[in-house]
């Protein structure tokens, strides 16, 4: 069962996207290391999917800081897998970086 769902877990989908408004004339750090959220239970047995768009922080070591949603398609059920997922990403080490924007998409397949 476990296996199960790490399996589902690692069929949940990141994509970095930039705000184009908020996008600073340097280059984004890149993620050198990306986690994937843990599918929720509830929703793997109501079999829900759904996305979250996040914004966060990358300080000047790369670590991600004030994770905070913007938008989920599903409010409250996904939110919390997004979030502990990404705070565990790393990114390049260089400037650090203020508004970044990425949505994680939670799939069954």
């Amino acid at each position: 069962m476990q296996l199960k769902s790490v399996a589902k877990a690692m069929l949940a989908t990141a994509t970095l996207s930039l705000l184009a408004a908020q996008a600073p004339a340097f280059a984004e750090p890149a993620a050198v290391k990306q986690v994937a959220p843990e599918y929720p239970r509830g929703a793997e047995r109501r079999k829900l999917e759904g996305t979250v768009d996040l914004i966060f922080d990358v300080t000047a070591d790369g670590k991600v800081e004030n994770v905070q949603v913007s938008n989920a398609s599903v409010p409250g059920v996904f939110d919390k897998a997004a979030i502990k997922a990404l705070s565990r990403w790393k990114f390049e080490e260089g400037d650090a970086s203020q508004g970044m924007n990425i949505t994680i998409d939670f799939r069954l397949q």
